[in-house]
């Protein structure tokens, strides 16, 4: 029987072993690290986001900011169906939950999806090697033989999948060892950059631990809209801004930052008021309140904590009397409530980014078997493609489905040929 090796034991790697046997291939799963499914284990503060609730597939693609197309075909074949039914039928049960309709184990527990996962692959008699570090492919006359360890052990191939993630969360295993297999395969691998990051911007120490509810976070680059705007929740750090809307955003602002560009985050503490209703809001509380001090103002609106650095970014001193406002003040005041002003000036870094945005070229695979368009026999999946999704459970479903398309094809081509 023919063999197929999938390199990396994560979510692709994992699905593609599943979908490999399934079709009935023999397969071995080779794992750098002692044990399987790091990040799963680690994502959704240990509750493991798996999938997102999102059914129609064209609004799907839409939540991949870099080439959400290339996943179609994949995501029509397997869907978070097919996902969660597997996982169902080893007693994992889920729920839905918001913002952006996640879904998660009912249970809580990251550790019941990949004890789902590792049931599934015994069932089906998938090899599983750990401690198996790969130096690189092994490639003659244009298709891909097997691979070759670090400690210089071939092991041979009919097919393989490789499935080892990208630069993010270095600890899990995933340190870009993908990228190199690629290039010395001769693929191309497009500029890689973190995403699903924290972002650094200056003056925000003070502001460490404070966070800010319901508001509305636009990226600028260059001066002009450069993603979606997101609505929810952001928060302050000793080294900039992070949260929910920071992390879905953050990938705009990297990419900009990455290609040397001026990237400013915008936050809208009024998301439900149009310009106008922001003033006539703020004209009614100054005349209210004419004796009162400015920082009065905007007792309701944000943390006491931020209320300085808020007038200060508008212009206006905290201790000013309400009735000396300007009608220049009052301008900027409206405008900052609308549109404060952050230049984020970097990311945090790999090490804490959840995602790697860039990756191999998805120009040079098919989209529909994930099959290397330069290499017979050798096939891509997971995070270390050039595709990458906004936070909700879009990474994994990505990883799922390209997974199992990888192993499903893989395994067709060789029981076929």
């Amino acid at each position: 029987m023919e063999r197929i090796v999938v390199v990396g034991g994560g979510a692709a790697g994992m699905m593609a072993a599943i979908a490999a046997a399934q079709a009935g291939a023999r397969v071995l799963l080779l794992e750098k690290t002692d044990r399987l499914g790091f990040k799963i284990q680690i994502s959704g503060g240990g509750r493991c986001n798996i999938t997102n609730d999102l059914d129609d597939p064209r609004e799907l693609v839409k939540m991949y900011p870099s080439n959400g197309r290339f996943l179609s075909d994949a995501f029509r074949r397997f869907t978070k169906h097919d996902v969660l039914a597997l996982l169902a039928r080893h007693g994992v049960r889920t729920k839905v939950e918001a913002p952006y309709d996640k879904v998660f184990p009912v249970s809580d527990r990251s550790r019941d999806v990949i004890l789902a996962l590792e049931a599934e692959m015994k069932a089906l008699g998938v090899e599983i090697r750990y401690e198996t570090p790969i130096a690189g492919l092994e490639i003659a006359h244009g298709r891909v033989t097997g691979v070759r360890t670090t400690d210089d052990h071939l092991i041979t191939a009919d097919a393989v999948i490789v499935c080892v993630g990208g630069r993010s969360l270095p600890r899990s295993g995933s340190t870009g060892d993908g990228y190199r297999m690629a290039e010395a395969a001769g693929h191309r691998v497009v500029d890689l950059y973190p995403s699903l990051v924290p972002l650094r911007v200056n003056g925000t120490k003070p502001l460490a631990g404070v966070s800010l509810k319901d508001v509305e976070g636009t990226v600028m680059v260059d001066g002009k809209v450069a993603d979606r705007r997101w609505r929810g929740d952001m928060l302050f750090t000793h080294f900039g801004l992070s949260g929910p809307i920071v992390l879905q955003l953050s990938r705009a602002a990297a990419e900009g930052l990455h290609r040397s560009k001026a990237v400013e985050l915008r936050l809208n503490l009024k998301p439900d008021l149009s310009a106008q209703e922001v003033e006539s809001e703020l004209l009614a509380r100054i005349n209210a309140a004419p004796r009162s001090q400015v920082a009065s103002l905007f007792k309701d609106d944000m943390p006491k904590s931020v209320i300085e650095p808020f007038l200060e970014a508008a212009g206006v001193e905290a201790t000013k009397k309400v009735a000396e406002l300007s009608r220049g003040d009052r301008q900027r005041l409206a405008e900052t409530l609308r549109a404060w002003r952050f230049p984020v000036t970097g990311w945090h870094s790999f090490e804490v980014a959840e995602v790697t945005a860039g990756g191999v070229d998805t120009k040079e695979v098919d989209p529909k078997t994930f099959q290397s368009k330069l290499v017979k026999g050798l096939y891509w999946a997971g995070e270390v493609l050039d595709v990458d999704g906004y936070v909700g459970g879009f990474n994994f479903q990505a990883a799922w489905s390209s997974g199992h398309a990888a192993g499903t094809a893989a395994a067709e081509a060789l029981l076929t040929r």
